[in-house]
């Protein structure tokens, strides 16, 4: 594993992204289709795709090895950077684009390329390539509080938020999925554990201050795990399969400490699982990315793509926490939510850029 600045100087700067003397807009595309609000044709086979803090959307794109900042409300492409040469190296796959809580950097996972970039935003300079020699990556995933990012490869690489150095590695391996909850505190990991006479799918819960191992509990499958993530206010943990969407509520309670009033002694959380784990079935669309789900306003609001097929069907059953939301009959790679304009903004490997609406919940119709 290396680490490598490329924040080599203006010239490097200027040479790496295109600014243009007029901007270019993507090409839109006309339909009746009431779940969208805007839809452009994009050339490059767009992939991973977030939301910047003034709503801009910023798209990778695997065949032009490039990530283009783009209006949503115009199609104008802002901004271009090319990662690699197309011609050269085109092994950048672009698999996840994520944006930091405070909004001025860009992380994004480059797949087969064993590497992770670190861009600002909004002038898409880079800041950083992280490389990990012999690891697909995955996912980048920036803690909401700036401290740490975590990198998805055979292992789970805790850095840095910067990317500098690598702080620690998870005792985990071959992870499926990581989430990180909204305060930063507790990393999720899902993976397959081995018990003897079988496998099963387990989630694993890490304290972010020692990164110490909390809980531990199977998910009651064997199915592999395309995304996680956390909901209901970091009450319930979500893993996504290609054909089920599970829940598995977290319990968080203070700890008992005996201590005298005044005396500053910091009250201890205790992180644990619920017992139950709901389980529906969903069809996620074929070749879709990891972040093919994400939590919309409210938190308990989940929204995930879906083909269409016969074996989809509303979510029902016990103590649930979640509102799930299907984008029904989409090819979808991924997903973002735009808080500002509650919208999502959502690519298509065929060569679209989509705005849509965002679904009503299922218990809702």
């Amino acid at each position: 594993m290396r680490s490598k600045s490329l924040a080599v100087g203006l010239l490097t700067l200027s040479a790496a992204f295109s600014l243009f003397a007029e901007t270019p807009k993507l090409t839109p595309v006309s339909t009746r289709d009431k779940k969208i609000v805007r839809r452009w044709s994009i050339e490059g086979q767009p992939r991973g795709v977030a939301v910047g803090p003034n709503g801009t959307v910023y798209v990778g794109l695997a065949d032009r090895q490039s990530v283009i900042a783009v209006d949503p409300s115009t199609g104008s492409v802002l901004r271009e950077l090319v990662l690699d040469s197309a011609h050269i190296a085109a092994t950048k796959e672009l698999v996840t684009v994520r944006t930091n809580a405070a909004g001025n950097r860009l992380y994004i996972a480059n797949g087969s390329d064993e590497s992770a970039t670190i861009l600002a935003i909004p002038s898409l300079a880079v800041i950083r390539e992280i490389t990990m020699e012999g690891e697909t990556i995955r996912d980048a995933l920036p803690d909401p509080k700036g401290k740490h990012l975590y990198l998805l490869g055979r292992r789970v690489h805790v850095f840095d938020a910067d990317g500098k150095a690598e702080l620690r590695t998870l005792n985990f391996d071959d992870p499926m999925a990581i989430a990180v909850n909204s305060t930063g505190t507790t990393l999720a990991v899902i993976g397959t554990e081995d018990f003897g006479n079988a496998k099963a799918t387990v989630a694993v819960l890490y304290d972010t201050t020692t990164f110490a191992e909390v809980a531990r509990e199977p998910l009651q499958t064997d199915k592999t795990i395309e995304a996680a993530l956390f909901a209901a206010s970091d009450r319930s943990l979500i893993a996504v399969s290609r054909e089920h969407v599970f829940e598995k509520p977290v319990v968080t309670k203070k700890n008992t400490i005996a201590q005298m009033e005044g005396s500053g002694a910091q009250v201890r959380m205790r992180i644990n699982f619920g017992d139950v784990v709901n389980s529906d079935r969903i069809c996620l669309p074929v070749g879709s990315g990891p972040q093919i789900a994400t939590t919309g306003t409210p938190s308990e609001l989940l929204i995930y793509a879906e083909r269409r097929c016969s074996s989809s069907g509303a979510f029902a059953g016990s103590s649930r926490r979640i509102s799930p939301a299907s984008l029904y009959g989409v090819n979808v790679y991924a997903l973002a939510y735009d808080r500002m304009n509650n919208t999502l903004a959502a690519t298509d490997p065929a060569g679209f850029l989509t705005i849509y609406k965002v679904p009503r919940p299922a218990l809702a119709r």
